[in-house]
């Protein structure tokens, strides 16, 4: 596939997760997480559609936190969905991308731990 070919794909691909996540997003808010992860995964069950479903849930979450009367239990559970899905990974060959992956699941840890220290405390 040309490069010109491969950006067309990747394009008309994001446009698809944009809508089915915008598809999913009720479903987050009323806590149908493995509904909404299916209308996304549909349109791609690789890493572009983990990468969308962690955009999503890393959403709900800052959506909560920014309520005036945020539920911590809601904000657990969108922390706990958007750690899985940001954290997803390629299949890991050599020392070099191991230790890519273990920095970047600590950086997305970090980025939603700060989320969740921003609550008030119940």
């Amino acid at each position: 596939m040309s490069k010109e070919s491969y950006q067309v794909w990747l394009q008309a691909l994001r446009k698809k997760l944009a809508a089915a996540a915008t598809e999913a997003e009720p479903l987050v808010e009323q806590g149908w997480f493995d509904d909404a992860e299916k209308l996304v995964r549909a349109v791609d069950n690789d890493i572009n559609g983990s990468v969308a479903l962690g955009d999503m849930f890393t959403s709900a979450l800052e959506r909560v936190v920014r309520s005036p009367h945020p539920d911590r239990g809601r904000a657990q559970a969108f922390y706990e969905r958007a750690l899985h899905w940001r954290s997803a990974w390629p299949e890991v060959h050599t020392p070099e991308e191991a230790e890519a992956e273990r920095a970047h699941v600590e950086e997305v840890s970090q980025e939603l731990t700060l989320l969740i220290d921003s609550l008030p405390e119940a």
